[in-house]
């Protein structure tokens, strides 16, 4: 598999920044009380997380931003609409701050490595899974499915922390193979 270094307008990329523009509106038909137009926009937005990463390994477009550019969407989409549904009163505000740290521990850890080492944590299957589980459960919170809104709370961050502690797995190896070397 080849990897473009500086190539990033592909397919695959432009999945991942279309997830980013959607957050707008996404956010605005939550807020609106638009649901139909919000779950079209959501899945549409969840669609093209799936499809970013099989694209780029398909045609062979794997490239540095796209292993930033896909996380950062997720995790801009996730925390915008987690916002929007502490405001609408769905969801507590330990929840929120619990999404919104877990994703700077990670952003900030992904810069740390990208600094020192130069290289990038990319999403892998946990992060994937933990991101989708999170996104059903906050969307059957809002549709007010009933086993969700009294369990899918600890459901989600249940997922959050084991997404959180592969992070740091990958995090303490990279630097012991760093400190090996």
């Amino acid at each position: 598999m080849k990897m473009y270094k500086n190539k990033f307008l592909n397919i695959s990329n432009s999945l991942s920044f279309l997830r980013l523009v959607l957050t707008v509106p996404v956010c605005w038909l939550l807020l609106r009380d638009n649901y139909a137009g919000f779950l079209i926009l959501g899945i549409i937005a969840m669609l093209t997380d799936f499809l970013d990463g099989f694209v780029a390994r398909k045609r062979d477009e794997i490239t540095e931003f796209g292993k930033i550019i896909d996380p950062v969407a997720d995790k801009v989409l996730i925390g915008a609409v987690a916002i929007v549904m502490l405001i609408k009163g769905l969801i507590p505000l330990w929840f929120l701050l619990t999404v919104l740290s877990r994703d700077i521990m990670i952003l900030l850890g992904g810069l740390y490595l990208s600094k020192k080492l130069g290289y990038v944590i990319y999403s892998d299957f946990i992060g994937k899974i933990s991101v989708n589980i999170l996104a059903i459960v906050m969307i059957c919170i809002i549709f007010r499915i009933e086993f969700f809104s009294v369990y899918g709370l600890y459901i989600a961050l249940a997922a959050l922390l084991v997404s959180l502690a592969n992070y740091f797995v990958k995090l303490i190896i990279l630097l012991k193979e760093v400190e090996n070397k």
